[in-house]
């Protein structure tokens, strides 16, 4: 008798068994594939194409592999529950983010390539010692398991970012102005300085940026306090949250900050898409999956903005997309900004110096920025 119920056991297991295969099977062949993961914010890899090549050195087999753990049916549903049975089990590091403290999320500090570093350091030293008529200026904007340290989960251990960036200053042409802003930020690290879900620090830490960065910059102090907060969204979910599965029913604010009292009328021309708008902001972006791209509308390769300003400066700001949240203080006080990015930049500085009456030159990166970029070094040139 139990061997009889042990048996139509088994057949019922397995038949459920069979037909959760079944279905699984079917919904991978018949449901198309996703271009786009909304909760990861990123492109999906796509089934490759299959060439006798690429079979018999192993490269199909490696990109089908990507493909189908991209694809397969339910996947957001299974990482959900990995994610959920992590934090039970205690684990608190996912897809390289890290679950701090009060539910912070941290983009893992990342340590430089040391060739690629000197070759980027020389490289902006020619640049710099062949255009003695400019002035030149750098900040390097800690991220913010730097600076948040009292919300790093215990035992958690994180490069030594600090160091990193007294390295680039050590090493830096004495030409260019060190912009130091750890000091400053980590005075508020009390505050809502860094996003929660995101890795991008807030306009509230580029406003305290700001603070520290007018003087060396020329710039008054005495306009530091002549900028209000306005909240543009109360729904933002960061990239790091979507990355991990962590935190992703938290939803955040984004400020924009205007000048008060000020003329603050500007001419964005995005150069290699030949368009033009009348606002450093792009409010369509705040019904994406990213709302950081409010600011500019995200990153692209040249961005010429024309201001209101009554100086006669022209700055060349070479960044990553920490800097965009950073150019409304900076529009009020330069005619003229043109915002580079050497990830999309194909051509050099020195073309667009060719081109543009340039007098300063900001590179302003996030330290993982700066420490991960290979392509800083190529839009230099030889200066």
């Amino acid at each position: 008798m139990k061997k009889r119920r042990k048996r139509i056991i088994d057949g019922i297991v397995g038949i459920l068994l069979s037909m959760v295969v079944l279905i699984v099977f079917l919904w991978n062949v018949l449901v198309p594939d996703r271009e786009i993961s909304t909760k990861e914010s990123r492109v999906l890899a796509q089934r490759p194409k299959l060439t006798l090549n690429s079979l018999i050195s192993g490269e199909f087999m490696d990109k089908y592999e990507v493909y189908l753990s991209d694809q397969f049916a339910g996947r957001d549903l299974w990482r959900n529950l990995k994610v959920a049975l992590g934090r039970i089990g205690g684990v608190r590091q996912e897809n390289g983010v890290v679950l701090g403290d009060g539910g912070q999320l941290f983009d893992m500090l990342e340590s430089p390539n040391q060739d690629t570093l000197s070759e980027t350091l020389s490289a902006l030293g020619t640049f710099v010692d062949g255009h003695s008529d400019m002035n030149f200026y750098m900040m390097l904007v800690p991220d913010a398991a730097c600076v948040l340290t009292g919300k790093r989960p215990y035992l958690a251990t994180f490069p030594d970012q600090n160091h990193m960036i007294t390295q680039v200053k050590r090493e830096l042409s004495e030409s260019v102005t060190w912009i130091d802003v750890t000091e400053v930020l980590s005075g508020h690290a009390e505050e809502k300085i860094y996003y929660q879900t995101d890795a991008h620090w807030t306009s509230l830490g580029a406003y305290y940026a700001f603070g520290a960065a007018a003087e060396p910059l020329g710039i008054s102090k005495d306009f530091v306090n002549e900028y209000a907060a306005y909240p543009v969204s109360t729904s933002f979910n960061g990239i790091l949250s979507s990355k991990s599965g962590y935190c992703l029913d938290i939803q955040e604010q984004i400020d924009i900050y205007v000048p008060k009292g000020r003329d603050n009328d500007v001419v964005v021309n995005y150069v290699d898409e030949q368009r033009k708008t009348t606002s450093l902001y792009d409010s369509s972006c705040l019904e994406g999956s990213n709302q950081y791209e409010v600011f500019l509308g995200g990153d692209t390769s040249v961005v010429d903005i024309r201001t209101a300003s009554e100086s006669s400066r022209r700055l060349l700001l070479v960044k990553d997309s920490f800097a965009n949240c950073f150019i409304p203080f900076l529009a009020p006080h330069f005619r003229e900004i043109v915002v580079v990015d050497p990830h999309y930049y194909s051509g050099t500085l020195q073309e667009l110096l060719g081109t543009y009456r340039i007098s300063d030159v900001l590179f302003l990166y996030s330290g993982n920025g700066f420490f991960q970029d290979n392509s800083l070094s190529g839009v230099l040139g030889n200066g």
